[in-house]
């Protein structure tokens, strides 16, 4: 079997490791289920869409890589629960990713439709609470495994405007560090990956309330300055299962100051290689 806890080599061969990922048909999801995968895991994808888990199956076993998939809404404890059980058919579960999220409508809290805000709580709070519970139990009977939990914009602070989201991340982070305290001394990791701005559908196809979306025309400069691919925000996922560190975040100081500079001088800022930007707008007081 391949490297394990208290491996120090970013490299280190996952061979024999069962990952699951969730929210991994696309996006961030889908380039960390390819990353594990590279590195010799078996890897269990994981989505709401059937169709978008067989498309994704089938293009990451058409790279060569030992991938299965399941249909699965992580706001479902029973449908968490079918995702690990198909996991163990494979082994054991070795690594498990909370990745899947969704965001908010933009737009104040006091106008902000509670169906949106449910849905938020759902997938980002539920789905991630589902996932832990359900993977911790079988972490600690075998006495290790990985945990890793995505934060994102919010996880240290209040966001105006995204008050659904921001708080999730937030309680994600509160989350994950109340499990590490849980879990000291029993062989079992939790990790916390902020991948900072990520060039997905999350940041490029986003909901604002009637009034508001003239607000996100800023967004594509800032993900021109600091975006990056999703393979290029997967990369720190394999340190976090390789070695004992609580979390990478992506977006510190040095690191603001040599992406600016670098996506500058690529020209990511110009009006024809921004990211492309759709916004729908909606009623927030029709909605609810």
């Amino acid at each position: 079997m391949g490297a394990r806890a208290g491996s120090t080599d970013a490299r280190a061969d996952l061979e024999g490791r069962v990952a699951v990922v969730t929210g991994s048909t696309r996006g961030l999801g889908l380039a960390m289920a390819r990353l594990l995968g590279r590195h010799g895991a078996t890897v269990v994808i994981a989505s709401r869409s059937e169709a978008h888990v067989r498309a994704a199956r089938d293009l990451l076993q058409a790279e060569g890589l030992a991938v299965h998939g399941r249909r699965c809404d992580t706001g479902s404890l029973a449908d968490v629960e079918a995702l690990r059980d198909e996991a163990l058919g494979y082994g054991t579960v070795d690594i498990w990713v909370n990745n899947a999220g969704t965001a908010g409508i933009y737009g104040p809290t006091a106008s902000t439709p509670p169906d949106d805000f449910e849905r938020v709580v759902r997938t980002n709070i539920l789905g991630t609470f589902h996932g832990a519970r359900t993977a911790l139990p079988v972490f600690l009977a075998q006495g290790h495994g990985d945990l890793v939990n995505l934060y994102g914009q919010g996880d240290r602070g209040p966001v105006a405007q995204q008050n659904a989201y921001a708080s999730s991340k937030r309680w994600v982070r509160q989350f994950t560090e109340t499990l590490q305290l849980e879990t000291k001394g029993t062989g079992v990791r939790v990790h916390g990956l902020n991948p900072g701005l990520v060039m997905t559908d999350l940041l490029g196809h986003v909901s604002s309330q009637r009034g508001y979306e003239q607000r996100l025309g800023a967004l594509q400069v800032v993900v021109g300055l600091w975006g990056q691919t999703p393979d290029d925000a997967a990369r720190p996922l394999l340190r976090l299962v390789t070695t004992e560190a609580a979390e990478f975040r992506d977006l510190r100081g040095p690191t603001l100051v040599a992406r600016g500079l670098r996506n500058l001088l690529a020209g990511r800022l110009r009006r024809a290689h921004r990211m492309p930007l759709e916004v729908t707008v909606v009623d927030g007081s029709t909605r609810g």
